[in-house]
């Protein structure tokens, strides 16, 4: 990601930080051994917390990547293609 706002860096940065808080926390309770009820629930967090990063950069991607991929030259469809494979996979 280039020529990025450092604000949007350091956004993205506090987002991958909580995942890795939530993975931890989740190596503990398997540890402690927690109930299977709040690991799954810690889970659905570590869940959120990527979703959330992923759509912060999908946004960046959509709104700057493609422009700049476009305006280098490269193939218009194929740019636009490639794109929608990749963001069709945050939804998998």
């Amino acid at each position: 990601m280039k020529e990025v706002d450092p604000e949007e860096v350091k956004k993205i940065l506090t987002r991958l930080k909580t995942v890795r808080g939530h993975i931890a926390g989740v190596e503990r309770m398997i540890e402690e051994e927690k109930s299977c009820e709040e690991i799954l629930l810690q889970l659905v967090a570590v869940r959120s917390a990527v979703h959330k990063t992923s759509v912060i950069i999908a946004q960046r991607y959509a709104s700057s990547c493609l422009i700049d991929a476009i305006d280098s030259g490269e193939d218009r469809q194929e740019v636009l293609n490639n794109a929608i494979e990749t963001l069709m996979k945050l939804n998998q």
